[in-house]
């Protein structure tokens, strides 16, 4: 492959305005054209970035012309994970794929072929794939440790999302105490970390609550160096405090909310001495908090990773919604505020028969099936589906991710992989999936393709638009996906032909086609304060909320329903100092995973140089005084064990002061794209072949146990 130089869209215009697509954010772009040199920088008029761009998408155009990138389709010719390869026209790679899954629908239904996506990539088209083909397997890998428990635990208590970072600038400047929980917004949202730093110059309070000493941390009024896993008890140790103290809003809870008195009774036991024993946060800290959320308002509270990755994460985040709710904090500007969407077109559901099939829907009614708010399985279930072949077989993936780094339990989900007969990926550059595919199929980056870039719990939609040409014979995955279908005869199953006409399609309800859309540059619904008053977040138009009580359920009347805890009840974590002892004498750390670090997000950064020098290797962050007991110095190279697993990680040493000398934190998303033997490609970074894919850390998704796992590290030879 050779580095080309990129090709400008139109040579009429010398100016577009676009957003960024390297992560959840969507940051404004304007991309320049001048004296033949493109530029990039920061769209000022975007209504969330004001113009903040970050390193990523600095390197923009560092990865739509990297010699990396994958240029045309390719056809395996090898054993898998030969990396053995021929060049196949789009219509030789079409026509096969298209072939091989008619004969699997056709031998073991349309169940066999599963999709694979997941946001910010173009989810409504991959599940209007898996709609035409029928009942398809259509699955999202984070669909238990990410945004869908975030929703489903606002969900149960709100009715809507209402803990996902959503605070832009105008509302920051009325805030005054400004909770960061779990999340670390410098590294994976630096735009709203700007939003809080400039906003805390103007007197607003930070509290951080994080295991690990964040750049956040150090800068904050209050840091709780939490005990991986237990946040729940420390919510709840909140909550004891500010209901004993009378610090709550009584007006709101009077009228708003559902279950106080069961509440008040319940947190009775969680104790500030209690509390403090359980998660190692002095309980001064934990009083002083608890007071300023509740008395220096309004004040916002948001989480993300770091908790949905707790273990008991449904309950856990629910902890978080009782204190914004007894607390009076919401839909006031400033507080945590629940933001509807522009209009825009769903995908037709599958009937209910078939969601009722849906792996996952006996076992997690909540997420998966009919009523689950993800309408996709767990994927520990489908990795056995394809390992067992029960409750039927899965034959083939079509997948845009990268799950052999990005899943727990790596080297079980390559040995489900290996089972499948279609493994086909979408990609940029040759991951480690990818490295074992039947089929590599090379898709745009965000610079080479319209597209409409919407955003999780915000009222806004912003358009991309082309910047460049397509690198090499690269294509938008919709194409791709509307391709296949013409291929497989199904196309007619959806009510659009063309990309241009889905872009128009899921802005029908909006009243604007894509051309219109993309002069208007963005959709922006209006914020209004109180909508729970005014009847605004309930189909039938009356006052109150979205839930089974019109009210917020601080005892959840759902979650009671299915036979799960009402009240958020705390449990250790599965393997911790206390309900693991004997383990925790031979692997004596907490180990962190899954946290990311900017220039590496998502692991897409690993193989762009301008952002790899910034983080050129894989961490593992641990105390002065731990690195000591280890005889290492920052940048040794360390082995990191965990029980059960015949293998182990190498990583390099960041010694952290304030760290918990028992808690150590090794980052997600590595593998080492430059090493030419497979193994330490694939593996000796890779810090999922040390977890496990379980099903049991939370009773109603799942959950992982990314942020709570025991481990031993020992020093490596030179």
């Amino acid at each position: 492959m050779t580095n080309e130089s990129p090709i400008w869209v139109n040579s009429s215009v010398d100016f577009v305005r676009t957003t960024c697509n390297l992560c959840l954010n969507g940051c404004g772009l304007i991309a320049n054209r001048e004296n033949n040199e493109i530029n990039l920088r920061g769209d000022k008029e975007h209504p969330l970035s004001h113009g903040f761009i970050c390193m990523k998408g600095k390197a923009a155009l560092d990865i739509a012309t990297s010699p990396y990138r994958l240029e045309y389709p390719m056809r395996r010719v090898g054993k898998r994970g030969s990396q053995k390869w021929e060049r196949i026209s789009w219509e030789t790679a079409m026509s096969e794929i298209a072939l091989k899954m008619k004969n699997l629908m056709g031998k073991y239904g349309p169940e066999s072929i599963a999709t694979q996506t997941l946001p910010p990539k173009d989810i409504h088209m991959w599940r209007a794939f898996a709609s035409a083909i029928g009942y398809a397997t259509y699955f999202r890998h984070d669909v238990h440790v990410c945004q869908a428990p975030q929703l489903l635990a606002d969900t149960l208590t709100f009715g809507n999302s209402i803990t996902y970072p959503n605070l832009t600038a105008d509302e920051a400047a009325r805030t005054k105490t400004f909770v960061m929980w779990g999340v670390n917004l410098p590294e994976t949202n630096p735009a709203k970390a700007a939003i809080v730093g400039n906003a805390k110059k103007s007197g607003m309070k930070v509290i951080v609550i994080d295991p690990r000493p964040i750049n956040a941390a150090r800068t904050a009024d209050l840091w709780l160096r939490v005990r991986p896993g237990t946040d729940m008890a420390l919510a709840l140790g909140m909550l004891n405090i500010i209901i004993k103290e009378h610090l709550y809003d009584e007006g709101f809870v009077r009228q708003w909310t559902y279950g106080f008195d069961r509440l008040m009774a319940h947190v009775e036991q969680y104790t500030p001495d209690k509390v403090s024993e359980i998660t190692w946060v002095d309980k001064e800290l934990i009083v002083e908090a608890a007071r300023l959320i509740a008395a220096n308002k309004p004040a916002y509270i948001c989480t993300f990773i770091g908790l949905t990755m707790s273990g008991h994460v449904i309950n856990t985040i629910r902890s978080l919604d009782l204190l914004i709710a007894v607390t009076g904090n919401i839909d006031n500007t400033g507080s945590n505020f629940i933001k509807v969407p522009p209009k825009m077109e769903g995908m037709a559901p599958r009937p209910k028969e078939i969601l009722q099939k849906q792996l996952s829907a006996d076992k997690f009614p909540l997420l998966s099936g009919p009523a689950g708010v993800a309408k996709s399985p767990n994927p520990y279930d489908v990795i056995d589906t394809m390992l067992t072949g029960r409750p039927y077989p899965i034959k083939a993936l079509l997948t845009n991710c990268n799950p052999l780094t990005s899943l727990e339990d790596s080297r079980l989900t390559l040995e489900a992989l290996m089972k499948l007969e279609l493994l086909v990926v979408f990609e940029l550059f040759m991951t480690p999936t990818a490295e074992f595919a039947d089929y590599v199929l090379p898709v745009i980056m965000f610079l080479e393709s319209d597209s409409i870039t919407d955003y999780f719990a915000m009222n806004l939609f912003a358009a991309r638009n082309k910047v460049l040409q397509p690198y090499g014979e690269a294509r938008p995955e919709p194409e791709i996906l509307l391709d296949l279908l013409k291929f497989a005869g199904l196309a007619e199953k959806l009510p659009f032909t063309t990309y241009r006409e889905y872009l128009d399609y899921i802005l029908r309800p909006s009243n604007v086609t894509f051309a219109e859309f993309s002069q208007l540059s963005y959709l922006l619904s209006p914020n209004v304060e109180r909508k729970f008053e005014k009847g605004l977040l309930r189909q039938d138009k009356r006052p109150g909320f979205n839930t089974f009580t019109g009210k917020v359920e601080l005892y959840s009347t759902t979650m009671e329903k299915y036979g799960y805890d009402p009240l958020p009840v705390y449990r250790e974590p599965a393997q911790s100092p206390y309900s693991t002892p004997d383990l925790f004498k031979d692997y004596p750390f907490i180990l962190i995973t899954g946290t990311r670090s900017l220039p590496t997000y998502h692991g897409l950064g690993v193989s762009i140089p301008r952002l790899r020098k910034h983080h050129p290797y894989p961490l593992v962050e641990i105390s002065p005084s731990t690195a000591r007991k280890l005889g290492v110095n920052d940048g040794a190279m360390v082995f990191i064990e965990t029980h059960g697993k015949a293998t182990r990680v190498t990583r390099n040493v960041r010694i952290v002061e304030n760290l918990h000398d028992n808690v150590v934190c090794a980052e997600g998303h590595w593998y080492l794209p430059e090493e030419k033997e497979q193994n330490k490609r694939l593996w000796d970074a890779d810090i999922n072949v040390l977890t496990s894919l379980r099903d049991d850390f939370d009773p109603v998704v799942g959950g992982s146990g990314c942020r709570s796992l025991l481990c031993r590290i020992t020093r490596a030879e030179k």
